[in-house]
């Protein structure tokens, strides 16, 4: 058989450039992250400001690690479906070979000429 020549070769899926040392938590901590309420200065010090900025940043940055995993569950699902195509096609490409080999003809009796009733 010589279907594994004829079936293009598709490149192997690309690994990531980089590994993280170690798997992102998909929770973090919040307790971490919260502001440290002041009694004192009720017009905010530099440092709570930056406290309040920086908290700010957290929050921005869980949001964009939301929507990062929807892409990529996106993109996850359009590449299973893009090999899906590819096979379907493949399949396809292959009746369409089997038919153009036996010159277009049908694996099926030839159909008899009824005689026409005279008019």
């Amino acid at each position: 058989m010589r279907l594994r020549e004829e079936m293009p070769v598709r490149p192997a899926p690309s690994k990531p450039k980089f590994q993280l040392a170690a798997p992102v938590p998909s929770e973090l901590p919040k307790e971490k992250f919260q502001p440290v309420p002041r009694k004192n200065d009720p017009d905010g010090s530099a440092i709570s400001q930056a406290v309040n900025e920086v908290t700010q940043v957290v929050d921005s940055l869980r949001q964009s690690l939301e929507q990062m995993e929807e892409v990529l569950e996106l993109v996850e699902l359009a590449e299973r479906q893009k090999l899906t195509d590819e096979r379907e096609i493949e399949s396809l490409l292959r009746a369409l070979r089997q038919l153009q080999s036996r010159g277009g003809r049908a694996e099926r009796p030839e159909r008899q000429e009824r005689p026409q009733p005279n008019e």
